[in-house]
């Protein structure tokens, strides 16, 4: 046979196994978000959030390099922000090809491939039976967390939850099944790197302390030996030299800023039995957040097959994963509960939405509910019965009790319980109580997951407007995917009657679960209507008035997330926004006007009063024209983009060159004077190759000689030494992976490695 006969061979062979897996995503994605074709104006989700998030560093792609550029928000420099995915590599380069922001639609629904994707890598983990994978991947990427984060505008926390179920599998792969080496060690690295450059430190941060409360029992108990903590702090180290360049910047900054809004890290918990509701139905656990801020909405069946895996499933497991579960319900709690004190620790004291922590369990949670699939599985196809031994007994009153301990602490804190909480915390105790019995067939156990299944729909039905939905027909076309799939398993995977009906089972589950997402309106598209915008005949009148190529700043009076559309616009036409949405402002923030003299000088060149939309009232004192009722002002005195003061007196400067980083102006400047850039100060802008220094809360400098020519350049240090570092992570990430048996054969040396556990793929070998 020819090589290419060959290859064409292997590729038709791996199609017709696999492309049903692929594929099945791809149609789901394509079902459920339709209406947003065509690009045009029309964005997936919450546009001004998804606007908030991305102009900054998107409509300046042409320098997209620089450390600073004039056009962000109020001088901020998004290099060091650390809610920015800027150097995110599955975002930046779609829009520097494509010049476009609604490519982020693209992307987004990208990352939901990328999150099927991830879920089917961990969960091979357990099993390699392909039909199990495709039916907790699609659990996992078409879950509320994720379609919720969607529809509230929030692509950066999206796009680091798809990743997340790839630090468990590297995680998991080295501490649980002792697949330590340096392959998997970068893995980790690579992951985590990712993770934080999409700008979700919220995620990122949560993930790990879930992953610290599985590595400290596996480290009280004895099963992490040094082999492993070797590789692990590798990848520790290699994750903070290649995450410098953007880290170091981070930190440096964080006493610069100030929060748009106070952060109260202890407002907003739920109790543990609204977490089931979350998980059922998609209800949010507080009434202060938004729904999608902790609605997980995967329905009933994947908590009642995680109680299986907690039940019957091997320690190394089962134990750890209910403590992280625990974990995160008592984190989800916030001020409603004793433990409040975590919140206020270093670094989280920084975080609010503490029903976020959900979206970094949400892979273990379905990893879990995998694992009880595959026993449930075995046991009905093997008839191994269901009935607890004295150690797993033991192990159910330990569970509960420390449950109850956790619920006592919140009692203090307890609120009105909803029907649907009480009916979820019904079907759980019901369960639990069925299991611990001892009676349950395994006929009985199956009409035990109907009967929840249809508790789920009704609730779902009963609380949230399925009925009257514009998606009704998205959703039946999805069931009849979902029915499809379903006589594909039958007629590629037959199995038992029982088998076919848990398959049948797990199918309606995500049925449910889509439903419940529909429901809750997650599936939704929006269009900011920029044509509609008063914005550009306001610039254009704005240009008429004010000659020549003045570098123009513009002040909007409105809350400035609700006049994004005047903020793209300022944008596109190189016009710098004063006010302007954003997660955290430089100290430094330009005062509107400035007394020199006799004289009081406006920063901006001109005031838009988008307030107007608001209140329907005129909320600035002074008109120079109005567009749609919208008043403007153009003040009679601004101060230039570069002027020194001599004594009290404004000397206007020439400018030369105003670019992303880079101003020169020139002038007859005296020995004395202070040269001043109308920017926010912000340590690393450098005059003439002097440092300069906070003149008020703009960039100047003394002067102590007669010069001509004044240079500002944005080159700071700390953005250098994160560069160096960074690449410096890049060289030695290389050498481990070039070298990675070299590598583990010297660690070995030092730390012999442990016995490694059985892997899903290892018990696939051994049972052929």
């Amino acid at each position: 046979m020819r090589p290419v006969d060959f290859f064409r061979e292997k590729f038709r062979d791996f199609v017709s196994k696999n492309i049903v897996y692929y594929i099945f995503p791809v149609i789901l994605i394509a079902i459920l978000y339709y209406s947003f074709l065509p690009f045009s104006q029309t964005y997936i989700g919450e546009w001004h959030d998804i606007f908030a998030n991305s102009l900054y560093y998107t409509l300046v792609d042409h320098n997209y390099l620089v450390a600073w550029n004039n056009l962000w928000a109020g001088g901020f420099p998004i290099t060091a922000n650390p809610h920015s995915d800027k150097y995110y590599l599955f975002s930046f380069p779609f829009y520097l090809v494509f010049q476009n922001l609604t490519i982020v639609n693209v992307i987004i629904l990208f990352h939901l491939l990328i999150a099927y994707f991830a879920f089917f890598k961990l969960g091979s983990l357990i099993t390699e039976n392909r039909n199990a994978l495709l039916i907790f991947s699609v659990f996992y990427a078409f879950s509320g967390i994720m379609l919720g984060r969607i529809y509230g505008g929030h692509h950066l926390l999206l796009y680091g939850l798809a990743w997340l179920p790839l630090i468990y599998y590297f995680f998991l792969k080295m501490v649980l099944y002792k697949e330590v080496n340096a392959w998997n060690a970068v893995g980790l690295t690579l992951v985590s790197v990712l993770v934080y450059l999409t700008g979700n430190l919220y995620h990122f941060v949560l993930v790990y302390l879930v992953l610290l409360v599985l590595f400290l029992w596996y480290a009280a108990t004895g099963k992490v030996g040094r082999n492993t903590v070797c590789y692990l702090v590798l990848s520790v180290v290699l994750t903070s030299l290649l995450l410098s360049v953007k880290v170091i910047p981070d930190l440096g900054v964080t006493s610069a800023v100030i929060r748009q809004d106070i952060i109260d890290p202890l407002a907003g918990g739920g109790s543990v039995e609204t977490a089931l509701s979350s998980f059922f139905y998609g209800i949010r656990i507080d009434s202060l957040w938004a729904q999608y801020e902790s609605g997980v909405m995967i329905g009933i069946i994947p908590v009642l097959l995680l109680i299986i895996a907690l039940i019957y499933g091997k320690k190394e497991i089962a134990i750890p994963g209910y403590f992280a579960i625990l974990f995160s319900l008592i984190w989800a709690g916030a001020g409603k509960s004793v433990f409040a004190f975590l919140h206020l620790l270093p670094i989280v004291s920084n975080f609010r939405n503490p029903g976020r922590i959900y979206g970094a369990l949400l892979p273990l949670l379905l990893f879990l509910a995998l694992y009880g699939t595959v026993i449930l599985h075995e046991r009905l196809k093997n008839g191994g019965g269901f009935a607890l031994t004295d150690e797993q007994k033991k192990l159910v009153i330990w569970g509960a009790a420390l449950l109850v301990l956790v619920k006592l602490l919140e009692l203090p804190y307890q609120e009105m319980i909803g029907a649907e909480t009480l009916v979820s915390l019904i079907v759980v105790v019901a369960f639990v109580a069925f299991l611990w019995s001892g009676r349950g067939s395994e006929k009985n156990l199956l009409l035990f997951f109907f009967a929840a299944l249809a508790v789920n729909a009704a609730v779902i039905i009963a609380i949230l407007p399925v009925a009257q939905s514009p998606l009704l027909v998205p959703l039946l076309i999805t069931g009849l995917l979902l029915a499809g799939f379903y006589l594909f398993v039958q007629r590629c995977s037959p199995g038992s009657g029982k088998s076919r009906l848990l398959c049948g089972i797990l199918l309606a589950g995500i049925f449910i679960m889509m439903m419940g997402n529909i429901g809750n309106s997650y599936i939704s598209v929006s269009s900011p209507k920029l044509e509609e915008s008063p914005a550009p005949t306001i610039i254009q009148q704005v240009r008429d008035r004010i000659p020549g190529d003045t570098p123009l700043m513009a002040y909007e009076t409105g809350v400035p997330i609700w006049h994004m559309d005047f903020t793209y616009w300022d944008m596109v036409n190189g016009i710098q926004a004063l006010s302007v949405y954003s997660a955290t402002y430089l100290k430094t923030m330009p005062q509107l006007t400035y007394t020199l003299g006799n004289v009081t000088y406006f920063t901006p060149n001109y005031i838009v009063d988008t307030q107007y939309r608001e209140n329907g009232i005129v909320n600035i004192p002074n008109v120079t024209f109005a567009v749609q009722n919208i008043s403007v002002y153009i003040p009679e005195h601004v101060l230039p983009t570069v002027f020194a003061l001599r004594g009290e007196e404004m000397i206007p400067l020439t400018l030369v060159k105003y670019s992303p980083g880079e101003v020169i102006a020139s002038g007859d400047l005296k020995s004395g004077d202070i040269v001043i850039l109308k920017e926010n100060y912000y340590k690393g802008w450098k005059v003439n190759g002097a440092d300069a220094i906070a003149a008020g809360t703009m960039v100047g400098i003394p002067l102590d000689n007669d010069i001509s020519t004044v240079r500002f350049v944005f080159d700071p240090l700390d953005y250098k030494i994160g560069i160096i570092l960074s690449v410096l992570g890049v060289i030695i990430a290389l050498i481990l992976l070039i070298k990675r048996r070299d590598v583990d054969r010297i660690i070995s040396r030092f730390f012999p490695p442990d016995a490694p556990m059985a892997s899903a793929k290892d018990k696939t070998k051994k049972r052929k």
